[in-house]
């Protein structure tokens, strides 16, 4: 599965408002249920805030992975967000996390959902990458740089 199938260009937000941890969660989540992909943000949020208290999705280098699983979600969604002043995020690196990509999948979907992890760790890992989608415009020009990069992957 590539992130073009899972990512819609209705999900991918320029310049996240949050300022916090929940903030920024529910303002992702929030762009789910927008595009129609949820139904309940609130259940959506929980889940990831559970997750998140096993350890933080904040993997260094200003970038967060907050993922779950949904119960009656169909396939693996994900949701792009931006934060132009960074969130703390409780990071390992303990430096303010400014990429975030969400990532829900089914409740049954182990290997796939490591899958896609391992696509989007793959994806952010590249510092020239990164630096170019904190330097891009808006949604449009970030969902087509995420998609041709995922593209060489």
């Amino acid at each position: 599965m590539t992130i073009e199938e899972a990512l819609q260009e209705s999900c991918v937000i320029d310049d996240l408002k949050g300022k916090t941890k929940e903030d920024v969660l529910v303002e992702l989540v929030g762009a789910l249920k927008s595009a129609g992909l949820i139904e309940n943000e609130r259940e959506v949020v929980n889940v990831i805030l559970e997750r998140e208290k096993l350890g933080s999705t904040g993997i260094g280098d200003g970038v967060a992975i907050p993922h779950g699983k949904l119960k009656g979600l169909r396939k693996i969604i994900c949701v792009f967000g931006r934060s132009i002043d960074g969130v703390d995020f409780d990071a390992i690196d303990s430096r303010p996390v400014h990429i975030f990509f969400l990532l829900l999948a089914p409740e049954n979907s182990a290997s796939l959902h490591l899958k896609m992890l391992s696509r989007i760790s793959k994806l952010l890992r590249d510092p020239s990458f990164r630096k170019k989608l904190l330097e891009l415009g808006d949604n449009h020009d970030l969902y087509r740089s995420v998609v041709e990069e995922d593209r060489k992957i």
